[in-house]
C-alpha cells in the first residue's frame, strides 16, 4: 500500500500547491460542506467528552482546518491535538501556522501515540489505483490499527452508496452496512449519524465505553 499512499500524497501536495489552504485542496466542494462535516464530528465529540480536557488525533488532517474549528467549538476545553498526514506540503503549512500549545503534527497515515479520540474527516475519500474491494480492505486495516491507539472512541465520515464503487475521478463510495458490520464485529459499539444536507455521507462513531 505504500505505493498507493505515495500517489495519494502526490495528489494532495499538487492540489495544495495549486489552491492553497482552502477546501478544494482537500477535494472538498466548499467550505460550507466541510463545516457541515466538522459539525457532525463535533456534535459526537460533545456527547462523548468526559470533563474539560481531552486528547484528539486527526488522521488525514490536510491543511489543518479542523483544529481552529474545534478551538471555536470548545473554547473552555483544554485539549491536546495531534495531526497526521502523508502529504508534506499541507503538513508543513500546519507546522508554520498552528504553533499553539499542545498542538503537534507528524507525517504518517496512522497515529503513533494514544489519544482519547481519533478522528478522520474525508481521509478515505480519494482512492486511486485500487478496486472498491481493495480500498475497503485498506480502510478496515487502517481502522483496526487506529483503534489500537484510541482510548475512548473513533469518529470518521465516508461517502456511501448502495454498492461500493470508485468514480472516474477516484472518489470512493462505501456500502455503509459493510462498514458498520465490520466495526461492530471487530472494534466496538457503533453508531451512525446522518444529515439531510449531506445525503450521500455517513459519520461513524465507534465507542469503547
Amino acid at each position: 500500500m505504500k505505493n498507493v499512499e505515495a500517489v495519494i500524497a502526490q495528489k494532495y501536495n499538487f492540489r495544495f500547491s495549486k489552491y492553497g489552504a482552502v477546501p478544494e485542496a482537500s477535494l472538498w466542494f466548499s467550505q460550507d460542506r466541510q463545516f457541515m462535516r466538522f459539525k457532525l464530528i463535533a456534535d459526537v465529540l460533545d456527547q462523548a467528552i468526559k470533563g474539560s480536557s481531552f486528547s484528539i488525533s486527526d488522521i488525514g488532517c490536510g491543511y489543518g482546518a479542523l483544529l481552529p474549528y474545534l478551538k471555536k467549538r470548545f473554547p473552555n476545553s483544554e485539549f491536546t491535538y495531534n495531526g497526521f498526514d502523508i502529504a508534506e506540503k499541507p503538513l508543513n503549512f500546519c507546522k508554520k501556522n498552528y504553533k499553539w500549545p499542545n498542538v503537534f503534527y507528524r507525517t504518517g497515515n496512522l497515529p503513533d501515540r494514544y489519544s482519547d479520540f481519533c478522528v478522520m474527516s474525508g481521509t478515505y475519500n480519494y482512492a486511486p489505483v485500487l478496486s472498491p474491494k481493495q480500498w475497503q480492505d485498506y480502510l478496515f486495516e487502517n481502522l483496526t490499527q487506529i483503534w489500537k491507539f484510541t482510548r475512548l472512541s473513533m469518529i470518521f465520515n465516508l461517502s456511501v452508496a448502495d454498492e461500493a464503487r470508485i468514480t472516474n475521478q477516484n472518489i470512493s463510495y462505501f456500502n455503509k452496512d459493510n462498514v458498520k458490520n465490520f466495526c461492530e464485529n471487530n472494534l466496538g459499539r457503533t453508531n451512525l449519524f446522518l444529515s439531510e444536507k449531506l445525503p450521500k455521507e455517513v459519520t461513524f462513531h465507534i465507542s469503547k465505553v
